[in-house]
């Protein structure tokens, strides 16, 4: 049994929205003295915030009322998360820049970032001052009174000097921070693979980003890449920031730094092709008139452009300073250890191995003869095991990090996680991670 949906008309629908969408329109005051020169600094981060959560809470109304199937209301929607978005990564802009140090060494050519980012966010704010006088326009269209100009919600607090409190707190005295340490800056190299699709778009810039999206380039790709930063971002400041490690390495805080500068730029890339492709590029009854207010050249071109390159050169910087680190933190060992009785390396123990290395984030080898094979890699192990076989071999050489290969010889002393039969073997508590 279903119940009949209650449709409101348009009209009494003006009167249920006006008091959500006030707060958002009082803001178009003061984008409209932005956009006549008046005040051009009126765009700062405490009005961005505001134009976020107004604009998100008339968003989330507008959708709750499907107005995005009103042929009247869908360009009041549109535009409404046109602000929020534009307002989200003009904020995360004004965030980079204002944490972004002039003396940081992380960006080649730092001056020339300064210039790009000052002209990425001029762009960001000619938009959003043109989005709330369209939104004034299309208010008054719909019958919604522009309430006068509100003062704005505070947005932190302006400090005179940047200062702050002394670090009494103790370290702690955790033997498991060079190998966690480690695995962050194996992480770290891993992304530069992550990211090749970004290399790849910046490269092809001559053939135009708008035929790169979504094929090369898409939300999906940039979100999933944000994420992985996020989580590196998050376990550095778990267990790294502040310990003495960071003495011991200096190259760790500029890692640190890059990993910020990266995450910022991807947030800002992921709502830029977002807005792309779910607002400029999908078939909609107001389409052209938000290409009108957003010029989707420059949005691609200037905008999206900018996150992209500056990201690869972070991506780069840190895997050269990960690459430099990393060598110094590893103590590198050779063990002699015996091939699986009977079945040698067959699925169970390559799945095995390959499972203990992938554990420690470390590059391990398993060298056979004047064969070496990546012991991280189930396929390459199988592969080493034809030879393996093919040789009569009884031992066979790993080489890599100690901690990888300790372990490696706990499994070859149980012989693999197997009986002489093939079958499943119980496992020692120091390998219980690969159960």
């Amino acid at each position: 049994m279903t119940t009949e949906q209650k449709i409101v008309s348009e009209k009494d629908f003006t009167g249920i929205l006006e008091p959500f969408v006030r707060p958002l329109l009082s803001l178009s005051h003061h984008a409209g003295a932005s956009a006549d020169k008046k005040d051009s600094n009126r765009l700062h981060m405490g009005f961005l915030a505001n134009v976020i959560k107004y604009a998100s809470d008339a968003e989330h109304l507008l959708d709750r009322y499907r107005a995005r199937y009103n042929l009247n209301w869908i360009y009041f929607r549109e535009l409404t998360a046109s602000a929020k978005n534009f307002g989200k990564a003009s904020f995360l802009l004004e965030e980079l820049k204002k944490n972004f140090n002039r003396d940081s060494v992380i960006i080649e050519g730092r001056s020339h970032f300064i210039e790009n980012a000052e002209s990425a966010s001029s762009f960001l704010n000619e938009v959003i001052a043109a989005i709330f006088l369209e939104l004034q326009k299309e208010a008054r269209r719909l019958g919604i009174s522009i309430p006068e100009e509100n003062p704005l919600s505070t947005y932190g607090l302006k400090l005179q000097e940047e200062v702050i409190l002394p670090h009494t707190i103790e370290e702690s005295a955790d033997s498991e921070i060079a190998f966690t340490t480690q695995k962050i800056l194996h992480r770290c190299v891993a992304c530069e693979k992550e990211a090749r699709f970004l290399e790849r778009a910046v490269q092809s810039k001559a053939n135009g980003l708008a035929f790169q999206i979504p094929r090369t380039i898409n939300e999906g790709k940039l979100r999933r890449l944000g994420t992985r930063l996020h989580n590196l971002v998050s376990w550095y400041d778990s267990y790294v920031v502040n310990h003495s490690i960071e003495r011991e390495f200096p190259e760790l805080k500029k890692i640190r730094e890059s990993f910020s500068v990266q995450l910022n730029l991807s947030k800002i890339g992921t709502i830029l092709a977002h807005y792309f492709e779910r607002h400029l590029m999908m078939p909609s009854p107001v389409v052209e008139k938000l290409k009108k207010l957003v010029p989707t050249t420059r949005l691609l071109e200037e905008a999206l452009f900018f996150t992209l390159y500056y990201q690869v050169k972070c991506v780069h910087f840190a895997r050269r300073l990960a690459d430099a680190v990393l060598p110094n933190m590893l103590e590198e060992v050779t063990y002699d250890l015996p091939v699986p009785q009977s079945l040698g390396f067959h699925a169970r123990p390559s799945t095995l191995v390959a499972k203990v290395v992938q554990q420690h984030g470390a590059a391990v080898k398993m060298l056979v003869d004047d064969q070496a094979f990546d012991a991280g890699s189930i396929l390459e192990l199988l592969s080493a095991g034809g030879y393996v076989v093919t040789k009569r071999l009884d031992h066979v050489r790993f080489r890599g990090e100690k901690r990888a290969l300790d372990d490696l010889k706990i499994l070859a002393e149980h012989n693999y996680g197997e009986t002489e039969n093939g079958r499943d073997a119980p496992l020692p508590a120091a390998l219980s991670y690969l159960r």
